[in-house]
This record gives structure tokens, C-alpha cells and sequence, in this order.
């Protein structure tokens, strides 16, 4: 059986819920890996070639194109490929599209599975949204000027988030970036969100801005039984960067299945959906453990649109990142790891000359399926803080560049507390009270 490429980034240990249910894999699903291309070619310039020239000239489908590259499908019996001449300028690269990867939070001494205090922080098991309608409301509508959220220095949306958040400054961010992410469209490209949870209620993009290319359709559901694989990966993910942003619209791409796997052309098209359907941000908290030229030319269409792309360091606590954040050339690109309540590198979390910044990732709580709550650690959990940081920037009508460039220099060292790792935690946490104060 063909296992893909990537995988997301995130639980060391799986969800804590209140509860678990969820949704099997469909046989569309099934069917939708069965079919991808097993080899696929990016070209570098297609220039004026046509569709059909493309699929002739390199033996297989156009699965995606813009005005930069172009991705080809191919399978195990496609003709040869034309040859390059040696010595100038590749004009396309082929690459595996399924291989084989073994996601990092499965490696973890955590292991998966339900955390054991499953009544967690809210006693009596009812949970945050209990009948429906909970602290979220009717979404943004929950949320008001941005001051109610706070009481008395607690997060009241989520208590237990209390001290993470203000770890980075948070509170002080949303009295400051009072517009809270509004008119910034936050593509999360993951296993999907569970639509119909109350905490996206209002939150999401138009419909007709969704997509999944697991299934093949337009409504990406996070499916499959919770604590079982890593399905409600996606909702906790978006759930992150709305709680960081509560005026920001998701708009939800799947393109990752319940086990967190997903191939590298869905990928490469999810990133160009999202930048063609009005992103201005793309969270990646997935990765890989080797390079891929078709993802890099879409995170480079991605950011000649100036659409940011945010991605996860990865979880095996090594140095050197994961992929496609250590391939991370652009200022619009920024790579985060995790960081602890005690300003440490957390464990799990990779670093490296190519990490931009850090930001909480430890037992992060927010939405999963069904309406609950669930705590996840990993990087994944990281990389939403920042691309919520950002829809904060971008609200208070500053340029992507320069909202990129502040979240970078607002960032405070942590080589005191992490002497081992000094110079390799790139500019340090993350800061969200001096970073919005920079853009007043």
C-alpha cells in the first residue's frame, strides 16, 4: 500500500478530550491515494506551452499551474522524459510524489491515545461548548471589542491557555491590535476542520474558498475517530491561529488524511488554491524529511502574490528542520519551533541556522471534533500562534513584508535559558505585545 510523503507535525501526546468520536475514512478517500501520480515534474518555466504541449512533452496530467511552474503527474508507465542538457539550467525537476515517511509525534515516548485526566480542566466533563453554544458563541460575535476575552489577567475563552498567552503578551496584543485579524484570510492546509464545531461558527471563509484533495471534493471535513491516528489535528490547529486572531477568516484545505499523510501534489495544489481563493496567510504544520522543488515553487508563487507561509520546525528534537520550512528563503516565509513555559527549546522541537522564531507548542488547548476541547503539543501548535500573529499584523494595514520583518525583530532571545542551543534558536519567542506595538 502506497504511504504518502508528508505528515503533520504536531502531538506528542494525542488529544486530551472530554470525550471521543469521530468519523472512518471514506472510500472516496481510499480511492483518491489510489489514484495519485506516483512520480511528478515541476517545470520551471512553461512559458507559452499549452496544457496539452506540457502533458505531451512530459508524459503525464497537469495537476496544477501558474504563471511561474507547472506540476505534471505522472505513473509507472509514462514515456521517458526529455533530455537536459548538461551544464545550464534544469527546465524541470522530477520527483517521488508518494514515499515513505514516519511522522514524528508517533516516535514520541508520549505515545498516542486519549490523555489519561480526561475530564481535563473542566471538571465535570460537560467542556468549554457543553449544549452548543459555550464561550464561543456565535463566533466573532463572542469575542466583541477584544477586551472581554480577558478578565482579570485569565483567558476566559480557554482558561487553561492562560499562561502561554501571556507568555508571548497576548492580552496586551488584542487591547493593542484591537481589529484582531480582521480582513485576513488564514489558509489552513492540514486533515481538514470539524465545520460544524461552534467555535468556527462565523469564522470561516466562503464555502466556495474550500477544498479537499483527500476525498476529492469541496468540503474538508477532519474525519476519523479521535485519538486515533491524528485525526482532529486540523480543527486544533485552526482553532490555535482564531484564538491568537479572532477576527481572521480560515479557510480550511485538506490535504493530509486522519493518520496525518498526504502527497506532495496535493500539497503543492492546496498552497496555490489558497493563494488563487484570497489567503494571505498559509499554515503549514506539516512536513517532510527531505526537499521537494515542487513545494518550493509554490511557496515561492505564494509569496510573489505576498502571501505569508508559515511552517513547523518538526518534531524529532534534532537539529535541522524539517521540510518545507528548512528550504524557508523568503522574508514572507517564517519557520517556528516550540518553546516551554520555562523559556526553553521544548524536547521535541527542531532547530537550527533556519529557524526564525519559537512560540508555545506545549499542551496547547482548543476546539476538536464532536465540540470538544483538546490539548495537543508539537510544533503544529506553534505555527498557528504565528500565522494569528501575523492576521494580527496585517489587520492594522501594514504590509505582509513589514509584518513578516516586526514579528522577527519584536522576538525575544532565549539564549540565556538555553545555552546549548545559542544561535540556533533563531531571533528567539515570539513577542505579540511588542510586535503589535511596532506596527501602531
Amino acid at each position: 500500500m502506497k504511504k504518502p510523503l508528508f505528515s503533520f507535525l504536531g502531538c506528542i501526546g494525542t488529544a486530551l478530550l472530554l470525550g471521543a468520536c469521530g468519523q472512518t475514512s471514506t472510500p472516496a478517500a481510499q480511492a483518491a491515494h489510489q489514484a495519485a501520480p506516483t512520480q511528478i515534474v515541476t517545470v520551471m518555466t512553461p512559458g507559452t506551452a499549452t496544457d496539452q504541449q506540457l502533458e505531451a512533452l512530459y508524459g503525464g496530467h497537469l495537476i496544477t499551474r501558474t504563471d511561474t511552474f507547472a506540476l505534471i503527474g505522472r505513473t509507472g508507465n509514462a514515456p521517458a522524459l526529455p533530455l537536459q542538457t548538461l551544464g545550464t539550467k534544469k527546465t524541470y525537476v522530477a520527483e517521488q510524489n508518494i514515499g515513505v515517511i514516519t511522522a514524528p509525534e508517533k516516535l514520541s515516548a508520549s505515545g498516542l491515545g486519549v490523555w489519561g485526566d480526561s475530564l481535563g480542566v473542566w471538571g465535570d466533563g460537560l467542556g468549554v461548548w457543553g449544549d452548543g453554544l459555550g464561550v464561543w458563541g456565535d463566533g466573532l460575535g463572542v469575542w466583541g471589542d477584544g477586551l472581554g476575552v480577558w478578565g482579570d489577567g485569565t483567558y476566559n475563552v480557554i482558561p487553561a491557555n492562560t499562561s502561554p498567552w501571556q507568555q508571548i503578551g497576548l492580552e496586551q496584543a488584542q487591547r493593542t491590535a484591537t481589529t484582531l485579524g480582521r480582513n485576513v484570510t488564514i489558509a489552513v492546509l492540514d486533515t481538514g476542520i470539524d465545520l460544524n464545531h461552534t467555535a468556527f461558527g462565523g469564522t470561516l471563509t466562503p464555502s466556495s474558498t474550500w477544498k479537499d484533495y483527500i476525498d476529492g471534493d469541496a468540503t474538508p471535513q477532519d474525519e476519523g475517530v479521535v485519538g486515533v491516528g491524528l485525526a482532529g489535528h486540523g480543527t486544533e490547529v485552526a482553532g490555535i491561529a482564531l484564538q491568537i486572531a479572532p477576527g481572521a477568516k480560515i479557510m480550511p484545505v485538506r490535504v493530509l488524511d486522519s493518520d496525518g499523510n498526504g502527497d506532495v501534489d496535493d500539497v503543492v495544489s492546496g498552497i496555490v488554491w489558497a493563494v488563487q481563493h484570497g489567503a494571505s496567510i498559509i499554515n503549514l504544520s506539516l512536513g517532510a524529511d527531505s526537499s521537494m522543488t515542487a513545494v518550493n515553487q509554490a511557496i515561492a508563487y505564494a509569496n510573489s502574490q505576498n502571501v505569508l507561509v508559515v511552517g513547523a520546525a518538526g518534531n524529532n528534537g534534532n537539529e535541522g528542520l524539517d521540510y518545507p520550512a528548512a528550504d524557508f528563503a523568503s522574508p514572507l516565509d517564517i519557520s517556528v519551533g516550540s518553546v516551554s513555559g520555562q523559556r526553553l527549546k521544548s524536547s521535541f522541537s527542531q532547530y537550527g541556522s533556519s529557524l526564525n522564531v519559537l512560540a508555545p507548542g506545549e499542551r496547547i488547548y482548543g476546539p476538536a471534533p464532536a465540540n470538544q476541547v483538546g490539548a495537543w503539543s508539537g510544533t503544529s501548535m506553534s505555527a498557528p500562534v504565528v500565522s494569528g500573529a501575523l492576521a494580527l499584523g496585517l489587520s492594522q494595514q501594514v504590509t505582509a513584508a513589514r509584518a513578516a520583518a516586526a514579528l522577527r525583530a519584536s522576538a525575544g532571545s532565549l539564549d540565556a535559558t538555553n545555552p546549548l542551543y545559542q544561535g540556533k534558536l533563531g531571533n528567539g519567542q515570539v513577542d505579540l505585545a511588542a510586535f503589535t506595538d511596532q506596527l501602531k
